[in-house]
C-alpha cells in the first residue's frame, strides 16, 4: 500500500512537470451553451441546418446538447452533428477522439466520428447509434489506421495530419441512410484526450524531469 501511494505520488508529480509543448487536450462538456454546434437534416443545399440545442441538467454529467433525429418541419433526417469552432481542439495529433452519446425515443443508423480542414475529410469505423439507450463512451485514436479519406468527399490537398494540425469542422456523421426514427440524439464530453501511448510517454518524461530536479537538488 506504501510502495502504490509513492508510485501515485510520482506519477502526479511527474505529470506537473510535462513540458508546455506536450499534446494538447480537450472535452467540450456542454454545461454552459451548445459551444457553436450545429445539427443538419438532409444531404442538400436546400436541407435545414440548425444550432444544437442545449440542455441541462441530464448530461454525464451536467449539460449536454441534442438533435431531433427526424426535422418535424420538413421531414429530413439527421445528417450530422459538428462545428466550424475548432481553435478550441488545437492541433489534434497523437491525440484520441471521445464523446457520449445517447437516444432517446427511439432511432436507428450508425455514426462515425469524422474531422475536415477545408473539403479534406477523414471518417472512422461506425458505431449502431440504436444500442446507446444510455450514456456511452465512444473512442478512435487519431491516426490512418482509423481514419481513412472519406469517400466521393475528400478532395485530397491535406494529408490526416495535416488536417489534425488545423482543422476546420469536426462531429459525427450518420452514413449515407442517416439517422432515422422519432427520438433525439444526445452528445456530451466531446473532445480529444491523449492517445495511451502518448500518455505514457508524458509521464515517463516528467519522470525524468522530476529526477534531474532531485539530483541537482
Amino acid at each position: 500500500m506504501k510502495l502504490s501511494m509513492i508510485a501515485v505520488a510520482c506519477v502526479a508529480a511527474a505529470l506537473m512537470l510535462v513540458p508546455s509543448f506536450a499534446v494538447a487536450a480537450y472535452v467540450e462538456t456542454f454545461d454552459t451553451d451548445n459551444a457553436g454546434w450545429n445539427v443538419g437534416y438532409g444531404l442538400d443545399f436546400q436541407s435545414p441546418q440548425l444550432g444544437a440545442t442545449s440542455v441541462s441538467p441530464g448530461g454525464n454529467p451536467g449539460g449536454y446538447i441534442s438533435g431531433s433525429v427526424t426535422n418535424t418541419d420538413t421531414g429530413h433526417s439527421l445528417y450530422a452533428m459538428w462545428t466550424n469552432d475548432t481553435a478550441r481542439f488545437g492541433d489534434m495529433n497523437g491525440t484520441t477522439l471521445t464523446i457520449d452519446t445517447m437516444v432517446t425515443g427511439g432511432a436507428s443508423g450508425t455514426a462515425q466520428f469524422y474531422v475536415g480542414r477545408g473539403g479534406t475529410y477523414f471518417v472512422d469505423g461506425q458505431w449502431d447509434i440504436s444500442s446507446d439507450a444510455n450514456w456511452t463512451t465512444h473512442q478512435a485514436e487519431l491516426n490512418t489506421t482509423n481514419f481513412v479519406p472519406w469517400t466521393g468527399v475528400n478532395d485530397g490537398v491535406y494529408t490526416l495530419a495535416e488536417v489534425l494540425q488545423a482543422p476546420t469542422d469536426v462531429g459525427i456523421f450518420f452514413g449515407g441512410g442517416m439517422a432515422t426514427g422519432a427520438g433525439t440524439l444526445n452528445i456530451d464530453n466531446y473532445g480529444t484526450v491523449p492517445e495511451p501511448a502518448t500518455m505514457g510517454l508524458l509521464i515517463l518524461g516528467g519522470l525524468a524531469a522530476l529526477a534531474r530536479r532531485r539530483r541537482m537538488a
